[in-house]
């Protein structure tokens, strides 16, 4: 009897473990970076402008969320090539002047986009500053690294651009 409920014991003990071993891998591995730098087909983006800006300063927030329930991939560093048009149906020159620039060398760190876990960036400007464009759009690369996909997002609507620059913060959580 002493032998059956020992082995019993062991058993039960054994399985709750391997059960406790289960659950913290299986949580470990889902929170787990990405390697593979979202691409434009992984990421849905929107502007929109943020109430919360520093003193002198107008925000945008760039959102950036995953584009399925599936999508897990790496945002990291800062959007490059940033310009502001009038979108489609415009010439070229109907573009902005405003030169972007990165607010900081630090690249901040890696994000992992998933569903559920959101990303985010903002575009700077003066607030003193007078008005000099109305763009429709933001054109950027995404913050993969070197050579990020480009995608296009509607820019909010009655949101003037003001001065001839601004800053781009690096990607962060949301």
């Amino acid at each position: 009897m002493k032998t059956t409920l020992k082995t019993l014991a062991s058993v039960a003990l054994a399985s709750g473990v391997a059960a406790g071993a289960l659950l913290l891998t299986g949580g470990a591995a889902s929170a787990m970076p990405s390697d593979t730098p979202c691409t434009a087909s992984d990421v849905r983006a929107s502007v929109t402008p943020d109430p919360t800006g520093a003193a002198g300063q107008e925000a945008f927030v760039i959102h950036y969320t995953a584009a399925g329930r599936t999508t897990n991939c790496r945002l990291e560093g800062t959007p490059t090539a940033v310009t502001f048009t009038k979108g489609s149906g415009h010439s070229e020159s109907d573009g902005s002047n405003t030169t972007v620039t990165p607010d900081s060398t630090d690249p901040g760190q890696p994000v992992n986009l998933q569903a559920g876990h959101p990303a985010e960036s903002r575009i700077l400007q003066a607030s003193a500053a007078p008005a000099t464009f109305q763009p429709s759009v933001v054109n950027l690369s995404l913050p993969t690294g070197p050579n990020g996909d480009t995608v296009t997002v509607a820019w909010p609507a009655n949101a003037p651009l003001k001065g001839t620059t601004a800053e781009v913060t690096a990607v962060s959580a949301s």
